[in-house]
């Protein structure tokens, strides 16, 4: 009951702070990078923090093709595949990027993930805001999808 308590008070402070902007962004080892991350992309990811435990994930995106100004769009969705109540089952999010000699950056006001992509697959690590005020450290791996 203690511990049930304590969750609802944490989570009842925590609501009132602000989310931030931040961004996720993603190197690669190469400049002309750009030019193949438009497609289909699916991948895996964990979610941790001391409130929610941890909560297992799958998703899938579809990345436009980069514009002359190095701008693009990204859908993207996810299902919890295990994990705590807390955690939300499925997210269905519109983001928009830039990508510039082989720098992508998705805009997002949920998180600050940063990492490394191929042609064909990538990782990034951070945090993203679960529930307003409460971040996890998060772990995602991510493959192109044919």
């Amino acid at each position: 009951m203690k511990k049930i308590l304590l969750m609802g008070l944490t989570a009842a402070t925590l609501s009132f702070t602000p989310v931030s902007q931040a961004d996720i962004t993603v190197h690669s080892n190469t400049p002309d990078a750009c030019e193949y991350i438009a497609g289909h992309w699916a991948g895996t990811g964990k979610a941790s923090n001391w409130v929610i435990g941890e909560c297992i994930y799958h998703g899938a995106g579809t990345v436009s093709t980069v514009d002359n100004t190095g701008s693009f769009k990204i859908e993207v969705t996810s299902n919890k595949d295990s994990g705590s109540l807390l955690c939300p089952a499925h997210a269905k999010k519109r983001l928009t990027g830039t990508c510039i000699n082989g720098v992508v950056t998705i805009k997002t006001e949920y998180g600050d993930l940063a990492g490394h992509f191929s042609q064909n697959s990538g990782d990034a690590k951070g945090t993203l805001s679960v529930a307003r005020g409460i971040s996890a450290d998060v772990v995602i791996q991510f493959q192109r999808v044919e």
